[in-house]
């Protein structure tokens, strides 16, 4: 079923299916993830509808398109995505929506110079937790709302402001929240490589399990090189992400306690998507506040 809807989502985007427009259609505004969905929700308030295709939880790495994504995209007056591969496997069926309809991403307007690399050529995806850099990137975005509903220009505009406001605000907090934590006790043990831009933004050395995406698989090298760390740099907790599984980030904490070390599970970190309504992270704020309240909690 999943390979179905895959094959049916490109097909009907290539042909550019038809499905029945409404007026309210004229208002609906598509996002790939949870995050992005919230961040142009910002900017747009109630004068417009935003939807996700991927809801809280949801891990974008391995995400498979579902046919209910065919009628939001096409349905869509303005599909707005992250970029950098975060989407995997939807990142072609953007490009190729972006022939026939309004689609952009927060990736063309992310300072160039701020882009992490997994590898020589692999740009790290997880761009969000450099908030200076992501709320620089929302320009193109607000650019494109305000071209195609130009009478909520000024709204727009000083929502935007407001919003990069108080992400400058809670971001000089947070990183006097984390400061209290002892330099060498800062270190960010994770499942996957979700969060070297946090790292840099918040000051603490960041370790992980996995690579950038979870479609790459641990292996048993990866597995003994995190124990040796974290045994010899005397983590005293690790922690888990909301979207990933756990299970491999256990079996590092059961190596290290059969090396005589103690380690716990700090909490749940949120990486790839918010947390479900009244989690406390089901913001693009309240998700920053959370992640560095439990790694400043989990490392005292």
């Amino acid at each position: 079923m999943k390979i179905f809807a895959y094959i049916l989502l490109c097909v009907c985007i290539t042909l550019g299916c038809k499905v029945k427009q409404t007026k309210e259609n004229e208002n609906l505004i598509v996002c790939s993830t949870s995050i992005t969905a919230d961040c142009v929700r910002q900017i747009v308030g109630n004068r417009l509808t935003v939807k996700s295709l991927m809801g809280a939880g949801v891990d974008p790495h391995t995400y498979n398109p579902r046919p209910s994504d065919v009628v939001l995209l096409n349905d869509a007056r303005l599909v707005v995505y992250t970029g950098f591969h975060l989407e995997g496997k939807m990142a072609e069926l953007f490009n190729r929506l972006s022939e026939r309809k309004e689609v952009v991403s927060f990736q063309l307007d992310f300072p160039k110079n701020k882009i992490l690399y997994s590898d020589e050529i692999t740009p790290d995806p997880h761009v969000w937790f450099d908030t200076d850099s992501w709320v620089q990137s929302m320009n193109g975005v607000v650019d494109k709302l305000v071209d195609l509903y130009p009478k909520y220009e000024l709204e727009f505009r000083e929502n935007f402001y407001k919003f990069l406001v108080k992400v400058q605000r809670k971001t000089k907090e947070l990183k006097l929240k984390l400061s209290e934590v002892p330099k060498e006790r800062r270190v960010l043990i994770t499942s996957h490589d979700a969060f070297h831009y946090f790292g840099r933004t918040f000051d603490i050395q960041v370790k992980a399990l996995q690579g950038v995406s979870t479609s790459q698989e641990p292996g048993m090298r990866d597995v003994v090189d995190l124990v040796d760390f974290i045994v010899e740099h005397d983590v005293k907790a690790i922690f888990v992400e909301n979207s990933v599984s756990p299970k491999a980030l256990k079996s590092v904490l059961s190596s290290v306690e059969r090396r005589g070390h103690q380690v716990k599970i700090g909490g749940t970190l949120f990486s790839d998507a918010l947390g479900s309504k009244g989690s406390g992270a089901d913001t693009y704020i309240g998700m920053l506040s959370h992640n560095v309240n439990s790694i400043k909690e989990g490392l005292k």
